[in-house]
């Protein structure tokens, strides 16, 4: 958490408040940094910046951001503040360190099977620069349960299943092996980490709709009256409180290879598939 104030209650609450983030079943308490330019402002739980700190890690982070590379800061435990004297004291934080490293550590994503010049390759674009985009998609599994009789009739909604993907960006869908999927680790130098565009929450809603719709089934009965013989359909649908959709964000590898002009083609950085449509509703200004 951070604070930019010289206001000396906004701080001090801001000193005193715990802050957490709940991310599904880990709560971690987060830890603040306050940058101010007021030296006579007093703490006791942030990590404080003043000017010299704002000069010396911006000039490192456009530095990082020109070089494609990922600013990395191990910040110091806070600096705690006493009045002695009449003046103020600051016990000595633990020192910064600061490491550019070759790539993002990522969530959840599908390893880069294909080079960079394999890439260019596949897209006929010999010669040609390419750049390594993570594409979000949201991957589920789900399990649906429950049964409905109706005339002496039992209707299962009993089912499950695994490895959909809906493109976070554009919402088209895929196909992805749960086995497949790293847990972490580096990503090729200068990659981009493209952020998700569809709500969780919405994906989900819809997913279920999906799958309520998929497993409606229409039952037809056959039934006696006197000597006549009547045919009866009924619509069953499974309840949505015995649905239970899980959901992660996975990202997929996509090179964008550009040749001479502006051609670019994207190719599947796991697959070496070419892409027919683009990965992203993205926009580049030049």
């Amino acid at each position: 958490m951070v604070l930019c104030s010289d206001d000396p209650e906004t701080i001090g609450s801001f000193d005193s408040m715990i802050y957490r983030l709940r991310t599904g079943e880990d709560d971690w308490v987060c830890r603040k940094l306050l940058f101010t330019l007021d030296p006579e402002v007093q703490t006791e739980d942030c990590i404080r910046w003043g000017p010299d700190e704002f000069v010396r890690y911006a000039g490192r982070a456009a530095l990082a951001e020109v070089l494609g590379q990922n600013l990395i800061l191990d910040l110091p435990l806070p600096a705690r503040t006493v009045r002695r004297g009449g003046r103020i004291e600051a016990s000595p934080p633990a020192p910064m360190k600061e490491e550019l490293q070759d790539g993002p550590e990522l969530p959840p994503h599908l390893p880069v099977k294909i080079s960079e010049k394999r890439a260019c390759g596949i897209a006929g674009l010999q010669g040609g620069t390419a750049k390594c985009r993570f594409i979000p998609y949201w991957n589920y599994r789900y399990v649906s349960t429950g049964e409905r009789e109706v005339k002496d009739r039992l209707v299962s909604f009993d089912a499950e299943g695994a490895g959909g993907a809906i493109n976070a960006i554009n919402g088209l869908k895929m196909e992805i092996n749960p086995g497949e999927i790293e847990r972490g680790g580096p990503v090729p130098f200068g990659s981009e980490i493209v952020a998700t565009r569809l709500v969780r929450e919405d994906v989900e809603e819809q997913l279920v709709r999906d799958i309520i719709d998929r497993l409606t089934q229409k039952v037809r009965f056959r039934y006696e009256k006197g000597d006549a013989i009547f045919y009866e359909e009924k619509t069953l649908k499974p309840d949505r409180s015995n649905i239970t959709v899980d959901i992660e964000a996975v990202y997929v590898p996509v090179w964008q290879v550009r040749g001479g002009g502006s051609k670019i083609v994207e190719v599947n950085g796991f697959t070496g598939e070419i892409l027919s449509m683009p990965m992203d509703e993205g926009v580049e200004l030049l």
